[in-house]
C-alpha cells in the first residue's frame, strides 16, 4: 500500500442516494473521468480500502462520487474525511519540466559543481512559483524558487536536483514574500 497516491478528500455526503463530495488535489484536468475504482482511508496511518466506483463527475469544482454499496446519506456520511487514493501507476503523464510534488520531496540538493546542499523537506507555492523548502547540511533551512534562474536539472530516477544559487542564498535564505 505504499504506492498510493492521495488524490483527494471526501468533505460531505450529498444527496439521499449516497454521492460523497470529494475535493480534488489534482491539477490535472479530469483527473477523475474513468476511474473505476479507489483507494479510500480515515488516516495515513489506516489500511486504505479498494470501492469499486460506480460514477463520477465534476460539479461546480468538486468531484461527486457514487461507491458501490454506499446507497444512503447515513453510509455516505461515514466517509467524510477520508482520503481518496490510487496506484501510483494510475498517475497522468506529466508534460516535460513539469514534476508531482511527492517526487521532488527527499531528493538531493548539488551544486553545479556536485556539492551537495541538502535535501527537499517540502513544496509549497508564494502564488507566483513552486518553492523548495531545503534542509541544508548545516541542519539550517532554506526556500529556493523552483525557476529555471536557479534549477538547472531534475534527475528523479538518481533523486538528484541540479542548481546554482547566488551569493548569500545559503546564509539568509530568500524572502518568501
Amino acid at each position: 500500500m505504499d504506492d498510493l497516491v492521495l488524490i483527494g478528500i471526501v468533505r460531505k455526503p450529498r444527496g439521499p442516494k449516497g454521492d460523497l463530495k470529494v475535493e480534488s488535489f489534482s491539477d490535472v484536468p479530469g483527473r477523475f473521468s474513468g476511474l473505476s475504482s479507489a483507494y479510500f482511508r480515515r488516516s495515513q496511518i489506516a489500511q486504505a480500502i479498494r470501492h469499486e466506483i460506480e460514477k463520477c463527475e465534476e460539479v461546480n469544482g468538486y468531484v461527486v462520487l457514487k461507491l458501490k454499496g454506499v446507497d444512503s446519506f447515513d453510509e455516505a456520511s461515514e466517509f467524510v474525511g477520508y482520503e481518496m487514493l490510487v496506484d501510483q501507476s494510475e498517475r497522468p503523464e506529466l508534460p516535460q519540466g513539469t514534476y508531482f510534488i511527492d517526487s521532488l520531496v527527499g531528493l538531493t540538493v548539488k551544486d553545479l559543481n556536485g556539492k551537495e546542499i541538502g535535501v527537499v523537506e517540502n513544496v509549497s507555492s508564494n502564488g507566483a512559483q513552486s518553492l523548495l523548502s531545503i534542509r541544508a547540511d548545516n541542519a539550517s533551512d532554506f526556500v529556493l524558487p523552483f525557476v529555471n534562474r536557479f534549477i538547472k536539472s531534475v534527475d528523479i530516477k538518481k533523486s538528484i536536483i541540479e542548481v546554482e544559487l547566488i551569493d548569500g542564498m545559503l546564509e539568509g535564505g530568500i524572502d518568501e514574500n
